[in-house]
């Protein structure tokens, strides 16, 4: 019995377990190493055992960074640019000088939880949550690649997250940003946004040729994506939804009468040396918006600044007041999908029930209020009657 042993010249002994067959259908063997016969019988029952159970993996002695790698070329190399440079900089500034040298499967869910409370008492809490993301898909394929049996992303604890509330500009926001002194391109701009609720890259990328004034429509078929301080023009929208036609109403038509013929570039939004627009420049133009917009509420620029208006306006935040206009006008949810360019009809859904159960506590808020000044009005006048008569009474 002992002959199937092999003892090695360390002093172990060996025993090779079958644990499958390869594509070519050749067997697969795992070799098991342990100092005494006793302890190799033991650990070769135990890998018997998860071959019965299906969970007897190899990892190929695999580091958590050399499968990380292999995992960005074989199954994010054609992922938005974005989304790529956020794994890498996940991956080079936290993983790799942290876990890249464990092996795959002797990775446990204290390391990964480590480094995810170090990071969290930074207040690093969105660093923490892209870690999070990025080692839960990696370990993901790993186990279907069949280098670990189990995914230990699946006990790490994140803080539950608090979904912050997207707001629409108020009334006087938005009277603010059609009264405010901006040129005509920034006046343009802003006023595409907030009458179209164009995405910032879809309303960057946009060309003379997409305008199409005889039928008052803007036709969205691209975006633009950043790097580093370059936007490149992708020939395709954010999802296949964003392919759509939006009307051009009044008020943007005439910003677009005034602003189309001095345009000497087919970019809609060039720079001032009609090139396609710099992440640096789109930051200045933006900056004027706001500065504009800071002085028709009332506020000061310049060294004494004096700021009137919320430090949390952002272009996104037209696209939601968009959203909100056309839940007040009455369009129907299917038709504000595909004017926003939603991918599924439950974004939109989200937004109109969020609006409706805003204006129900809006509602209520009104007759809580009418009911409150009906009671003091009835308890004012009862006791002023009260009054009335006492005094009678002593005169």
């Amino acid at each position: 019995m002992a002959a199937k042993y092999k003892k090695r010249a360390d002093g172990r002994y060996l025993i090779q377990v079958l644990i499958g067959y390869k594509v070519d259908g050749k067997p697969k063997y795992k070799n098991v190493y342990a100092k005494t016969i006793r302890e190799l019988e033991e650990k070769a029952a135990k890998v018997r055992e998860e071959v019965e159970k299906g969970i007897v993996v190899d990892d190929g002695r695999l580091t958590v960074q050399k499968w990380a790698e292999r995992w960005m070329e074989l199954y994010k190399a054609n992922v938005e640019h974005n989304t790529k440079e956020m794994y890498k900089a996940a991956l080079n500034c936290h993983v790799y000088p942290t876990l890249g040298n464990y092996r795959l499967r002797e990775l446990k869910p204290h390391h990964v939880q480590e480094l995810i409370n170090n990071l969290l008492s930074e207040g690093k809490v969105r660093t923490a949550e892209i870690i999070h993301l990025t080692l839960n898909q990696l370990l993901k394929q790993a186990v279907k690649n069949e280098y670990i049996y189990k995914n230990v992303m699946e006990s790490i604890e994140l803080p539950k997250k608090t979904k912050s509330e997207k707001r629409a500009l108020s009334e006087k926001e938005i009277e603010y940003v059609r009264s405010a002194d901006l040129p005509i391109k920034e006046k343009t701009f802003v006023i595409l946004l907030l009458t179209t609720g164009l995405r910032r890259g879809e309303a960057l990328a946009l060309s003379h040729n997409d305008v199409d004034m005889k039928n008052r429509t803007i036709l969205v078929n691209k975006t633009v994506i950043v790097k580093s301080n370059k936007m490149e023009v992708k020939d395709s929208p954010k999802s296949s939804a964003g392919n759509r036609v939006v009307p051009i109403i009044d008020e943007l038509y005439q910003c677009l009468i005034a602003y189309l013929p001095n345009l000497t570039n087919l970019n809609l939004f060039p720079t001032a040396k009609n090139e396609l627009m710099t992440n640096t420049a789109y930051r200045r133009m933006w900056e004027k918006i706001i500065n504009a917009i800071n002085v028709a509420a009332g506020g000061v620029i310049g060294k004494l600044r004096v700021d009137k208006i919320a430090n949390d306006i952002t272009p996104h935040m037209f696209r939601h007041t968009y959203a909100t206009l056309l839940y007040n006008a009455g369009v129907d949810v299917k038709t504000a999908q595909y004017l926003l360019g939603h991918n599924s009809l439950q974004m939109t859904l989200d937004i109109y029930t969020h609006l409706e159960d805003k204006k129900k506590e809006d509602e209520i808020g009104k007759f809580n209020m009418f009911m409150n000044n009906s009671i003091q009005s009835k308890f004012s006048q009862e006791d002023m009657a009260q009054y009335t008569n006492t005094v009678k009474r002593d005169n």
